[in-house]
């Protein structure tokens, strides 16, 4: 007790004095799992009196070391407890050095460039359960049964309500405690998903940006684009307008075609014959003596096959095609 009254007193002289920087402190380090909220310049405490405050937070593997310059003159102990809370239910987290009443009071004092090793941060929970115990460790026995005697009236007719509204929330305990691991691998999966998300971040951030670009092109040539639409729905109409008129005449053409091409289907090895013969029947007869009276001279002549340009009679010169 007399260990916590002279700190609180020195404490108290150094704070004003040097303000926890200056040439009277000493620089501690300690590694905590859990920081939550714990910032720079945050408060160093020991039994509710600032000591010290927090100069920087960083990482150390998977645990965060947090680095606090606490007054030489408050000599705290070696073996303290370094224990992150919060000084009300609503009120900011703090670094509250917790000396354990089994610590004898000859411990020497920390010195610059000591390490804490025991260290723990307490819940938010913990911090509401004694609060809850310093708002009603001060009310008397009488002001308690008034607070249940009127609650009793309150709640007066009402038990079978609150019975099932006990028992359903019961339940609904019981349902989310038979999916913890399947409510675990929803919070892992949201994890790696915003982990995905924030990976890809100037990847999404220059998508949303060429679309934002495409959507102010689209919205400057809109006009030009409804023109287009519109010169494009005349053009249909005019193209089907063309084919409604000439159907008649595009289908008879069609069925001559068809007539032609069924011809030449069915005549396919007569026209392989002429093309093969025709050819060797004039040569035949341009070969046949002259003394022989033959009356018939080159009567096949076909363009492109047996045709001789230099002479008249096999030209095919001034032949419609």
């Amino acid at each position: 007790m007399r260990r916590v009254a002279a700190i609180a007193l020195i404490a108290a002289v150094a704070s004003a004095a040097c303000g926890f920087g200056g040439d009277g402190a000493v620089t501690v380090r300690a590694r905590f799992d859990d920081i939550g909220d714990l910032a720079p310049a945050a408060p160093v405490m020991t039994s509710d009196v600032q000591i010290g405050r927090v100069d920087a937070i960083e990482l150390d593997g998977d645990r965060a070391l947090v680095t606090m310059s606490i007054d030489e003159e408050a000599a705290v102990p070696r073996g303290v407890i370094a224990r992150i809370r919060r000084t009300s239910l609503l009120g900011e987290r703090i670094v509250d050095l917790y000396i354990p009443p089994e610590l004898p009071p000859s411990a020497p004092p920390l010195e610059d460039g000591d390490v804490i090793a025991m260290t723990e941060t307490r819940a938010d929970l913990e911090d509401l359960v004694i609060e809850g115990v310093d708002v009603l460790g001060p009310i008397a026995a009488s002001e308690i049964a008034t607070l249940v005697e009127e609650g009793a009236r309150g709640f007066g007719g009402h038990g079978k309500d609150l019975r099932i509204l006990l028992r359903n929330f019961e339940e609904i305990v019981r349902g989310y405690a038979a999916r913890t691991d399947d409510i675990r691998g929803v919070i892992v999966s949201l994890g790696r998903f915003n982990s995905v998300l924030a990976s890809r971040a100037v990847e999404q951030a220059r998508s949303l940006e060429n679309s934002a670009q495409a959507m102010s092109v689209l919205s400057e040539e809109v006009d030009r684009l409804e023109r287009a639409i519109r010169a494009l729905d005349r053009l249909a109409v005019g193209a089907r307008g063309i084919l409604t008129a000439h159907s008649d005449e595009m289908d008879r053409f069609f069925r001559q075609m068809r007539v032609i091409l069924r011809v030449l289907r069915d005549e396919e090895d007569s026209l392989v014959k002429i093309l093969r013969w025709a050819p060797l029947h004039n040569q035949n007869t341009q070969l046949t003596e002259y003394k022989r009276f033959v009356q018939v001279y080159q009567d096949f002549i076909i363009c492109g096959l047996n045709e001789d340009p230099d002479d008249p009679a096999r030209s095919c010169e001034g032949i419609p095609e």
